[in-house]
């Protein structure tokens, strides 16, 4: 039986260098990756700690801002408000009423005089008697009109300065309540610096942190693509073994295969062997190992054999043993060479 030589195994070299080239690649930009965030972080880490200290300083003045804005108002409008809440509670009072209804009197009085006296001076220039009872009725009669519509413009006046006086007031009470919008919007203000500043002051790192983060992904992916590439190598060369392991096992199973035709169409009986000679002993099973001829009748005489004894291997290896029940060799013993590793065969 021929041997095949066997197929040279593949070079995979190429491809485990290629694929620690293509990690060096990755490695060298994941470097440079690195490298520039450490370079952008170097030139962008100054100008964003100013820009937070400017918008903490904003910050700063908003909140002196909204200070000041709360103590006016505390200071210059609630008394105004509480004035005014003080004007309220008294206009609404009988006393008030009283008060005014007596300045209404007094003025009425005080214009009804003054109209009197005016008249008898009047009357005297004219030469007529202001004692004389007609012209002291027509005098009596015009003084009392005036002195009521004089009365009754000073009331009105009065009237009209205090509503107007309250107006300024409730303007004045106005105004203070948008201060206090104001200080609130001033506090707003300052809270949102303050925030933006500590936002300000965070970037610079986090843009460190991920460009980092890309750079070690780009050297991992360099490393990962490396033992993606030399798996492919192992698992080539771990199937080139198999195949040649399958190729090797084919070969035992043609040879245990033609041992398995001799033993089929080939008796190991040595009743039916002729020209026996001792050549030997297998190491492995300690079987003697015989050259042969087999006798006219179950073979050609003329080819000449290398394999063992059915009576002797029964001793040691009874399994491998049965007796033929076909043709010539009807009766006698055959041996399973395959079991025993032993390959019979054909000697020159």
């Amino acid at each position: 039986m021929g041997k095949s030589n066997p197929t040279p195994a593949p070079d995979y070299e190429p491809l485990a260098n290629a694929s620690r080239e293509a990690a060096q690649v990755q490695a060298k930009l994941g470097r440079d990756q690195l490298d520039f965030a450490r370079e952008q972080y170097d030139r962008t880490a100054p100008m964003l700690e100013r820009v937070a200290n400017q918008q903490m300083a904003a910050q700063s003045e908003q909140m002196g801002q909204a200070r000041d804005y709360y103590n006016y108002q505390k200071d210059t409008f609630r008394p105004v408000e509480r004035g005014l809440v003080a004007d309220a509670q008294r206009f609404n009072t009988d006393a008030y009423r009283n008060q005014m209804a007596s300045q209404a009197s007094a003025d009425t009085g005080l214009a009804f005089n003054q109209m009197q006296q005016q008249n008898q001076r009047a009357a005297r220039s004219m030469g007529a008697n202001p004692n004389s009872g007609r012209f002291a009725g027509m005098q009596q009669a015009g003084g009392l009109a005036l002195a009521a519509t004089r009365a009754n413009a000073m009331t009105n006046s009065r009237t009209q300065a205090d509503q107007m006086g309250y107006a300024r007031k409730l303007d004045a009470v106005g105004m203070g309540r948008g201060l206090a919008g104001a200080s609130t919007a001033a506090y707003g203000g300052a809270g949102n610096a303050g925030s933006q500043a500590g936002l300000n002051a965070q970037s610079a790192g986090q843009n460190y942190m991920g460009n980092m983060n890309m750079g070690a992904g780009t050297i991992g992916n360099g490393q990962r693509m490396q033992l993606q590439g030399l798996g492919n190598v192992l698992n080539n060369s771990v199937n080139q073994y198999i195949n040649t392991q399958d190729s090797t096992l084919g070969d035992i199973g043609a040879i245990v295969g033609a041992g398995a035709s001799i033993y089929a169409t080939k008796g190991s009986d040595e009743r039916v062997k002729e020209n026996i000679v001792d050549v030997g002993v297998d190491q492995r099973t300690a079987l003697t190992l015989y050259e042969f001829n087999y006798k006219e009748g179950f073979g050609d005489p003329n080819i000449r054999y290398s394999g063992v004894m059915a009576q002797e291997v029964e001793l040691s290896y009874p399994d491998a043993v049965v007796t033929r029940t076909d043709g010539a060799f009807n009766g006698y013993k055959a041996v399973n060479y395959g079991m025993l590793g032993i390959v019979m065969k054909e000697v020159a």
